[in-house]
Order: structure tokens, then C-alpha cells, then sequence
């Protein structure tokens, strides 16, 4: 799609620099990271709801989780353990 109509936005030189800066990181020219953050606000909202049921499943996964991590941790310190009780004396 061909540019048809310019918008000038003023803000302040650190302002910019951010913006420039941001851009950078995401690769693209300062006007189009600007395009594409007005066009994925859009997004957002029209798939708020999906977002939303998306959130909740990983708030509700998140104990099971954390209780994998534990369980995993306290394997690894028993392993760590065994390993330390079967070193051999310099």
C-alpha cells in the first residue's frame, strides 16, 4: 500500500531518540515501527477476548509449573548429593 497522506508528530529530542531507538531494535524504519504498533493496537483489541482465555489457562497452568520446577530442583540437588558422597579423595 502506497503512502497517501503524511502526519507530523511533534515530541521532544528524547522522545524521539526512543522511538528511533525501539525502531532500531525491531529492525524497520522509525515510520514503519510507528505503522506497525498503530496497527497491532487494533489487534489487540479485537482479539481481546481470546487474549484474555489465553491468560487465564496460563495463570491456571502456572502452579502445576512451578511444582515441575521444584520437583525438578529437588531431584537435582538429591543427584548432586549421591554424585558428591561417591567422589573420590585427592
Amino acid at each position: 500500500m502506497a503512502a497517501t497522506a503524511r502526519l507530523v508528530v511533534q515530541m521532544t529530542p528524547e522522545e524521539k531518540r526512543a522511538l528511533d531507538s525501539r525502531a532500531k531494535r525491531a529492525g524497520v524504519p522509525t515510520a514503519e515501527f510507528v505503522r506497525r504498533r498503530l496497527s497491532a493496537s487494533d489487534d489487540i483489541g479485537e482479539n481481546r477476548e481470546e487474549i484474555e482465555a489465553l491468560l487465564a489457562a496460563l495463570e491456571a497452568t502456572a502452579p502445576a509449573v512451578l511444582k515441575s520446577v521444584d520437583d525438578a530442583m529437588a531431584s537435582i540437588s538429591a543427584i548432586s548429593a549421591t554424585l558428591d558422597t561417591m567422589k573420590v579423595p585427592s
